[in-house]
């Protein structure tokens, strides 16, 4: 209820600005079909993660200083069902100090690694080795860029990171370097009785479009060192005219025991026009949950296109 009650306050927020702004409205819609080889048991399967529509925009308010905002929302088909949910909505002040927003947004640790993953919202995901990555319902953000080297934190008092405390209840940072092709990240998230976790990152875009990249995710539950994971994600891709070939390896430990999990795949990115993708893809996710013997084989075509 309270999560509503603040959407609904950043909603009416919003309402004179995207009357009164800058306004675009963007979107994605993201489909995949796969053929599964789970355990040995063949499954077809739908998998649709990522599709959104939103708004966002600014406003000047006066020399160098403007009203920013987004409002976006998202859809997912997983199972045979389907769930709507709020990306991101919030509202911001930017100028030359750079940008405070607050509302609902995705976590500066989860953004941190986004240039490693090149199979995003498909069945290869990275969010199946690292998994630690939050979107704060109510938090509070600083950003800016000086130069090449960028920098956030965030605050959040969302309950699912200290149910006896109602101020802050974690915190997100990064600190970002990006130039020519070059990007490198080091975020960390500290939930004050929960979760704390870093993850470093470092991804090189070479001038045909070729890439490559890994990173690197440690995450601890408060006061049980014995417990959590350690995990990592490496990729590269080749760039030849409309075509993109990738590659990506995951694995993660989990230090209460059980058997390491891997995920591996490589696929094919066909540009079909500016904002249209053909992809396909082949993937191979072993000891899931860190089950031995446990193994699904995925074939999937994908879809996407933005606007």
């Amino acid at each position: 209820m309270k999560r509503i009650k603040f959407l609904l306050a950043i909603t009416g927020l919003t309402t004179p600005l995207v009357t009164a702004a800058d306004t675009t409205i963007f979107g994605t819609l993201h489909a995949n079909y796969g053929f599964l080889k789970d355990n040995g048991k063949s499954v077809d399967k739908v998998h649709m993660t990522g599709s959104r529509l939103g708004v966002k925009g600014f406003m000047p308010l006066s020399t160098g200083l403007e009203a920013t905002y987004i409002l976006e929302a998202g859809v997912d088909l997983e199972g045979g069902q389907v769930t709507t949910d709020t990306r991101q909505a919030w509202v911001g002040l930017r100028g030359q100090l750079g940008e405070v927003r607050i509302g609902r947004q995705f976590g500066a640790t989860k953004v941190s690694s986004a240039p490693v993953d090149l199979f995003s919202d498909q069945f290869a995901d990275y969010n199946a080795i690292l998994e630690s990555e939050f979107t704060y319902n109510q938090s509070l953000a600083y950003i800016n860029k000086l130069g090449s080297l960028g920098v956030a934190i965030e605050l959040t008092k969302d309950q699912d990171f200290s149910p006896t405390d109602t101020q802050i209840t974690a915190v997100d940072a990064v600190v970002n370097y990006s130039q020519d092709g070059m990007y490198a990240a080091f975020a960390t998230m500290q939930g004050k009785d929960s979760l704390k976790m870093s993850r470093l990152t470092g991804a090189y875009t070479f001038f045909d479009g070729h890439k490559v990249g890994a990173s690197f995710e440690r995450a601890r539950p408060e006061g049980a060192e014995t417990q959590g994971h350690d995990a990592f994600v490496v990729s590269g891709g080749y760039q030849s005219g409309a075509s993109f070939l990738k590659a990506q390896y995951g694995e993660k430990k989990s230090k209460a025991g059980g058997e390491k999990e891997s995920l591996s795949a490589v696929g094919l990115d066909y540009r079909m026009a500016k904002k249209t993708v053909l992809s396909f893809e082949y993937s191979i996710n072993k000891n899931r949950a860190h089950l031995a013997g446990d193994q699904v084989k995925t074939t999937a075509v994908g879809l996407s296109h933005s606007f």
